[in-house]
């Protein structure tokens, strides 16, 4: 039996990544002493990230990596040091497998990466709290004006067909599933929370943040946005969100 190459397997947003490779390379001491950063240098095997840490505020300026090994790894690596710029150090602690896959997946329930990828997902994540350790004496602020929710989810045109003619508890278990799997683990990278509280009149959705959403100002202003635009885009255009306050 042959087994195919990991390239086929590969989403297409992952493929198209790769064919345009933007952060390859390292920066080097001198480079960061130039542009007033700390130089985060991380290695573990063959994969080594480079961050430029803004020791102000501990966002993660600017990322790159080496890589000697296949082209899952080159995959892994790059997706990763996209995710980590313009965050802090304390937001890209919290990544996981499963968000790096999702940051690159054509469809919600369709894994970014095969399989055989695992083990350079979990590669990725030791060297990245590698560098996190290097960052542990910056602070860093605890609300952000860009929520890391912001970004394109695809839109089914019209919503859900049907939509109108689901049974309410269904269409809340639609909500429910969509804050899940696209909404909740974004937030969870600023240490905070989200959650369904009802579902009026079939078209208003009022959630609840917890922990840092809270006290947070983007949680009434870009990050209510966002996840108002996902919820449109993936249920119905006629949903919109409202806070609880």
């Amino acid at each position: 039996m042959i087994r195919p190459h990991d390239w086929e397997l590969f989403s297409k947003k992952l493929r198209e990544k790769l064919d345009r490779l933007r952060y390859v390379g390292a920066f080097t001491q001198e480079i960061a002493e130039e542009k007033q950063m700390r130089l985060v240098e991380a290695r573990e095997g063959n994969l080594c990230l480079y961050w430029l840490v803004d020791e102000s505020d501990g966002i993660i300026a600017d990322a790159k990596f080496q890589v000697l090994g296949p082209i899952g790894m080159i995959a892994v690596a790059e997706v990763v040091s996209d995710l980590a710029l313009r965050k802090n150090y304390d937001q890209i602690s919290r990544i996981s497998a499963d968000l790096i896959d999702r940051h690159v997946r054509d469809r919600k329930d369709v894994p970014a990466f095969p399989k055989s990828c695992d083990s350079y997902l979990n590669l990725a994540l030791s060297v990245i709290d590698k560098a996190v350790a290097q960052c542990s004496d910056i602070p860093f602020t605890v609300s952000y004006d860009v929520t890391p929710i912001e970004r394109d989810f695809g839109e089914i045109p019209g919503g859900i067909p049907g939509w109108d003619e689901l049974p309410h508890q269904q269409k809340v278990g639609i909500i429910e599933e969509v804050i899940d799997k696209e909404i909740r683990p974004y937030i969870e990278l600023d240490a905070g929370g989200v959650k369904l509280v009802s579902f009026n009149d079939e078209q208003e959705v009022v959630i609840s943040y917890e922990g840092s959403c809270t006290t947070c100002h983007s949680s009434t202003g870009s990050t209510l946005s966002a996840i108002q635009q996902i919820l449109k885009n993936r249920v119905h255009p006629s949903l919109f969100v409202t806070p609880q306050l």
